[in-house]
């Protein structure tokens, strides 16, 4: 029985549907793979950054974009200012949040600029918790050095994020939190803090020109 327009049109529909959700499903896949999360930040920053002919302030703004697409910043922020965000006075740890990104964005991303060719290789993942993961890599130099970074992620809604960088088994997040309650405390509490975050934002953004 030969199939009618409409009918035909219904099909082709269907397939063309089912292909854009199959399309779609591969492209997602990486984020429901903690090792396949890493090596898509890795590709994604080299090619669509690094690799890029753009400015420096252009790679910061792309930096801005990737970072937030996979790294749950603030949860980061919330880790790292801990028991302190329960004595902020109103704003204040809404302004932290702005500024605490700002810093992550401008720090990382000149420290992602100083890349020249290293390759991250990703050796082994294992679970963290319930909803979490470590991935094990290593940056290899093209001198032969080498240097362990671990990438501790928790699963989100929509698939893994990270949640700490561990270089050479000094975790980012940790060592933010012990520098910024030592500022806290001995320079005039979470005012104290905002004030210096504040500077660090306005010098770093100066630097990008």
């Amino acid at each position: 029985m030969t199939p009618s327009r409409r009918e035909f049109t219904i099909l082709s529909g269907s397939l063309a549907l089912a292909a854009m959700l199959t399309q779609r499903a591969a492209a997602q896949d990486w984020r429901a793979s903690p090792t396949g999360l890493v090596e898509k930040f890795a590709e994604q920053g080299i090619t669509d950054i690094l690799g890029a002919a753009i400015s420096q302030r252009e790679k910061t703004d792309r930096f801005r974009v990737l970072f937030k697409d996979f790294f749950d910043i603030p949860s980061i922020g919330n880790f790292v200012l801990a028991r302190f965000a329960r004595t902020a006075a109103p704003g204040e740890a809404e302004k932290f949040a702005t500024l605490f990104e700002d810093v992550i964005v401008y720090t990382w991303s000149r420290r992602f600029g100083e890349y020249k060719g290293q390759t991250l290789k990703v050796k082994d993942s294992a679970p963290d918790g319930d909803v979490g993961a470590v991935v094990n890599s290593d940056i290899l130099g093209n001198d032969g050095q080498s240097f362990a970074v671990a990438w501790r992620l928790r699963k989100r809604e929509a698939g893994y994020k990270v949640v700490d960088i561990i270089v050479e088994g000094v975790s980012m997040a940790i060592t933010y939190r012990q520098e910024y309650a030592t500022i806290i405390q001995q320079n005039g509490g979470m005012a104290g803090l905002l004030a210096q975050m504040q500077k660090q934002v306005d010098d770093l953004k100066a630097k990008v020109g």
